[in-house]
């Protein structure tokens, strides 16, 4: 009979000549250090914006020390202890979504939250996360390679997915969240001819979902495609953040020195405009440091992706590598009005708890799938 105690199917130990309690805890310290310094300045940003709001940044504090905790203990575990968890938390997510659509949160002005008083959501953020590492897992689940019924069940999945937050309506997370689910289906192999199939019919359908659009909807790509259109009202927010930018020049105005932020004329400062406070108190320079850290970040996510063992943990590792960079790029390029205003927050630095939980949820995801020597 084996002595072998069974928890060594589902905790990473690190392989080590010497225990280092630090290396056992944080799994990568290099990616750890990194988080930490991109989370650290986010609570310092997030007290400038909001006008110095120390309860703001407390409650931001919680929800990352808690994420923190969430991250350290999926860090631990074996993927192959949740792949299947995962490949049945997509149900988990439709409900969720159908839950917010039919009992809607009272106070909100859309049916994006669930409220249990103590503490509320958005399904939407959640289902980022869910949706492509439960994609990951159904394609993974045997040794074979996809068959054309699971490029087309996993990319349905995806599509009722994004419909679900469309009707919340959330039409710029529904694209995200369509994006997420596409993500791994491509990096899985997704074949050429089954690409351009889907191409021909999104030209096809256009049509039909351009006038299926609120009216709000509809001004906002008319005000990206010509920002003048209503400068006091839907260009409002691009015109402030473009002016706040570059008005930072190349150092910045300094900490609490932003007159655009600190007047409030930014709308939602604290959330999806952070980063032109950012850019006007630290400038060109204060920008370029953040997209280093970043850029070590996503170094650290691909390095532990290529190296992993299984087509799971690769798969899933680059997955949300890919889906956090399109995270960082959505909201710069929305933020300096090359793509329309969509309600993506700065990965780890804007105002958010959900945000910030699910985010380092995911990062522990990609420790679980790193070598001890890596």
């Amino acid at each position: 009979m084996s002595n072998r105690n069974p928890l060594d199917y589902t905790i990473n130990k690190p392989i080590t000549g010497s225990f280092n309690p630090f290396l056992y805890v944080v799994k990568d310290s290099i990616l750890f250090f990194s988080l930490s310094l991109i989370l650290s300045f986010g609570l310092f940003m997030l007290y400038s914006a909001s006008g110095q709001s120390l309860n703001m940044v407390f409650r931001q504090l919680t929800y990352i020390f808690g994420g923190l905790i969430l991250m350290m203990v999926i860090a631990h575990l074996r993927p192959s202890s949740y792949k299947n968890l995962l490949m049945h938390s997509y149900w988990l997510g439709i409900l969720l979504l159908v839950y917010v659509l039919i009992f809607p949160a009272k106070g909100y002005e859309t049916s994006r939250w669930i409220d249990f008083g103590f503490f509320s959501f958005q399904p939407s953020e959640i289902i980022r996360l869910i949706l492509p590492l439960s994609l990951v897992a159904y394609l993974c689940r045997t040794e074979k390679k996809p068959q054309l019924s699971d490029w087309l069940q996993t990319s349905v999945a995806s599509f009722i997915c994004a419909y679900l937050v469309y009707k919340q309506p959330d039409l710029g997370t529904a694209i995200i969240v369509l994006t997420s689910g596409l993500i791994p289906i491509y990096l899985a192999g997704l074949p050429t001819r089954i690409i351009m199939s889907y191409l021909g019919l999104a030209t096809i359908v256009s049509p039909f979902i351009w006038s299926s659009l609120r009216d709000y909807q509809k001004q906002r790509v008319l005000t990206f495609l010509d920002p003048d259109v209503d400068p006091l009202g839907t260009g409002w927010n691009i015109a402030q953040s473009q002016t706040a930018i570059g008005s930072g020049g190349i150092y910045g105005k300094g900490y609490l020195e932003g007159t655009q932020s600190q007047l409030d004329f930014i709308p939602e400062s604290h959330s999806d405009f952070i980063f032109s406070v950012i850019g006007e108190e630290f400038g060109l320079l204060g920008i370029t440091l953040l997209f280093i850290v970043y850029g070590i970040v996503i170094w650290r996510i691909f390095k532990i992706g290529f190296s992993s063992e299984t087509a799971f943990e690769r798969l899933a590792c680059c997955s949300l590598g890919f889906i956090f960079l399109l995270f960082i790029l959505i909201n710069v390029l929305m933020v300096i009005g090359i793509i329309p205003v969509v309600g993506v927050p700065l990965p780890l630095i804007s105002q958010g708890g959900t945000s910030i939980v699910v985010h380092l949820m995911a990062f522990g995801v990609i420790l679980s799938t790193k070598k001890s020597r890596l």
